[in-house]
């Protein structure tokens, strides 16, 4: 690739504030609001229209709220639970959900910023009703995450884009360029905190930057609409046993051709099992493929409306079917052309799916897609070299820190809680920059709950805010400070034994 000088010059500031936050999403709306509330002045930039990120903007396609990771003495991880099975007393749908009963409304308000996210967002069923789908939901939360934000007095520069950082001689962040419909302007700040969610803006500012995973889980909203719910319910209880020759067709043609990733999506290849005659009707003379390419080097598949193999149904809500489609295989999230791809053969893939579904899937005839989610992003991106990285072996460990920020388990991993240290949040080589959400860890571990991450957004909030106010950087804050803000708050710094001699209360 060949290179072109560009020329040097001034540029006006758009703002000169104590805290700069990249990034409007999960992490990003947490720690703007944190901080102003705290006294600083804030400024969030955010690359589209409107705040929350991939639980709004991007759609919300999947995944519920989890109590436990705001207080797990009042809601107990339980130790025959897994991930397919973790009982509504600590999980709550964001799909179809019922009212979420006063008391643990209530409770949950009090457990930090996450807590109280969650809490009004239940609240909005007594002004909103119920939701009946995931769009119901996102549409929420974009509203939601702006009303907190407008009420902390933290400033909004939306539809802008973060471009270099402001670096000063001894690698300190002062701030960043910005670019928008106004050009390129700078933003002076005191600390800056990267909620890009792939540690962009880190890396361009110099912090080390751990590989990227490149087994990268992303998925798109999809939503279709008029679909004759009873129709559809009716063909698929006719459906009920599974010929063998349908399951030797999956097995012995299709799987082949999805080659290695067929372990990744095989819950999406089972949900083809009901009606492999068709799929297969439709490979052979239209050239459909219900696992799909992206370009060359990945695999896409809606997910499909039956449950599991057992054909167990997941009904359309009043005609709309709300569901996702996965990605997966070896595309680089790095690479411009491969995400240009990315998009483009993603919604090319949608659309012939909405035509199958139409010509061969009863209750589909007259269905159209309704909803994209407008980008993909993924679920294992480029992240910082953080001062501390935490390790799958430390979420099976239990692994405690003396500088912990929250606490966090996977069932995949286990039952008991493992500590997220602040140092999670610290990248090397840089001062003046924080890191929270997805862009600040390795993965795995799953660190990427919207629990975990809004509390790592409220924490980095909380420090940036403190070193605003002192002149000390974010590496050398005073952090039992920290640690005694966020208890207040009502953060779970773990079992209240622990915490009171953490903090010698």
């Amino acid at each position: 690739m060949s290179n072109q000088s560009y020329p040097a010059g001034q540029v006006a500031i758009a703002a000169d504030v104590d805290v700069a936050v990249v990034g409007g999403g999960a992490a990003g709306f947490a720690a703007a609001v944190t901080a102003a509330r705290s006294g600083a002045s804030v400024v969030l930039i955010e690359r589209f229209g409107s705040v929350g990120g991939c639980m709004s903007t991007g759609g919300w396609a999947a995944g519920a709220l989890d109590l436990a990771l705001l207080d797990p003495q009042r809601f107990p991880v339980k130790g025959d639970e897994d991930k397919n099975s973790a009982p509504s007393t600590h999980w709550i749908s964001t799909k179809h959900a019922d009212p979420v009963p006063p008391d643990i409304r209530e409770h949950v308000r009090g457990c930090g910023l996450a807590g109280e996210w969650m809490a009004r967002l239940f609240d909005l069923y007594e002004q909103m009703g119920p939701i009946e789908n995931f769009a119901s939901t996102s549409l929420r939360v974009g509203y939601l995450c702006n009303q907190m934000l407008e009420e902390s007095g933290a400033q909004q520069m939306l539809q802008t884009y973060a471009a270099d950082p402001i670096l000063s001689d001894n690698n300190t962040v002062q701030g960043l360029f910005i670019e928008n419909v106004s050009g390129r302007q700078a933003v002076r700040a005191k600390v800056t905190i990267d909620c890009t969610a792939n540690a962009g803006f880190s890396q361009r500012a110099g912090a080390p930057i751990v590989a990227p995973n490149r087994q990268p889980s992303m998925n798109i909203s999809v939503a279709i609409a008029n679909v004759d719910t009873d129709l559809f319910k009716q063909f698929v209880e006719s459906r009920t046993t599974i010929p063998d020759k349908f399951n030797q067709w999956i097995d012995e043609v299709l799987i082949p051709d999805v080659d290695y990733v067929a372990g990744r999506l095989g819950a999406h290849i089972n949900r083809l099992r009901p009606i492999a005659d068709l799929i297969r009707r439709a490979w052979e003379d239209d050239g459909y493929q219900a696992i799909g390419w992206i370009g060359d080097v990945g695999r896409i598949s809606c997910v499909f409306p039956w449950a599991n193999k057992q054909a167990q149904v997941v009904n359309p809500t009043n005609g709309m079917l709300w569901d996702r489609a996965d990605i997966d295989g070896d595309v680089d999230t790095l690479n411009s052309e491969h995400m240009t791809m990315l998009e483009r053969d993603t919604r090319k893939y949608m659309f012939n799916t909405v035509l199958f579904m139409r010509k061969y899937i009863p209750g589909f005839e007259n269905s159209y897609l309704m909803h994209l989610s407008p980008y993909i992003g993924t679920r294992g991106g480029r992240a910082i070299e953080a001062q501390y990285i935490v390790t799958q072996q430390d979420i099976i460990d239990n692994t405690r820190h003396d500088d912990v920020i929250h606490q966090t388990y996977d069932l995949r991993d286990g039952y008991g809680f493992a500590d997220i240290p602040y140092r999670q949040l610290l990248p090397k080589r840089v001062e003046g920059l924080l890191v929270a959400g997805v862009a600040a860890h390795q993965k795995p571990p799953n660190l990427r709950c919207r629990e975990s991450v809004l509390t790592m957004g409220q924490t980095a909030g909380v420090a940036a805010t403190m070193c605003a106010k002192t002149g000390v950087p974010p590496h050398d804050i005073d952090v039992k400070e920290l640690q005694r803000v966020l208890h207040k708050s009502g953060v779970n710094l773990g079992p209240p034994q622990r915490v009171a001699s953490l903090l010698g209360i």
